[in-house]
């Protein structure tokens, strides 16, 4: 299992952890069932498929840890008692949070690995598996979440496949840091015109991009 090392920007700290062979998603989702609070293990018992299952617990596991490894927590804390709520827009906020210096959280998952962030200010982090040549070879597609300027990027990239994919993730964390989702379809195109006053840093690899926005 490779782990990335936990990054940090003042109170902004992300973990980004590779997905492990079948073997050993198995042996984490057998032993984390029983320590996951309620709700996390009966979120990751509706997943039918193994990866689902993975994903779901360890992805919780990784934010428990990050939040005790950074003194939000303290090292006794148990997995079973960190809960959280939604509010209107679907935006997860833990119920403790206030004994953790308003710290706020975001997940994110794909097929080859798990993202996560903290902040004591708002934070969201997306990461996705590269589109198919298909996908960005679809004009309708394109024209409904990139904007001229951006397709233009695309285009002429040496990887327009991971080009596509890296400026989706800026969009989908900026959306998760804003916690209002997307209200208007038609303005995803532009989305990243309006970033203030978030900041946005992308990476990739060679199956994946991922983004963090954070103030």
């Amino acid at each position: 299992m490779h782990i990335h090392p936990a990054q940090h920007d003042a109170n902004m700290y992300y973990r980004i952890e590779n997905i492990p062979n079948e073997q050993t998603m198995q042996a984490v989702v057998t032993g984390l069932l029983p320590l996951a609070p309620f709700f996390r293990r009966e979120k990751a018992l509706r997943y039918k498929h193994l990866h689902g299952q993975y994903t779901c617990l360890r992805a919780w596991q990784l934010l428990h840890e990050l939040l005790i490894e950074h003194a939000f927590l303290p090292d006794s804390f148990p997995l079973s008692q960190l809960t959280y709520t939604e509010d209107e827009y679907g935006k997860p906020w833990l119920d403790n949070r206030q004994q953790m210096h308003d710290v706020q959280f975001s997940i994110s998952h794909t097929k080859n690995a798990i993202a996560v962030a903290i902040d004591t200010q708002p934070i969201g982090i997306d990461i996705e598996s590269v589109v198919s040549n298909q996908r960005i070879a679809d004009d309708h597609f394109m024209n409904r979440t990139m904007s001229p300027a951006e397709q233009q990027t695309i285009a002429s990239a040496s990887e327009p496949c991971m080009a596509y994919t890296e400026l989706w993730t800026c969009k989908e964390a900026l959306l998760k840091a804003r916690g209002t989702g997307v209200t208007n379809l038609d303005s995803l195109p532009t989305l990243l015109t309006q970033v203030a006053p978030f900041e946005i840093c992308s990476s990739h690899t060679a199956t994946y991009a991922y983004a963090i926005a954070h103030l």
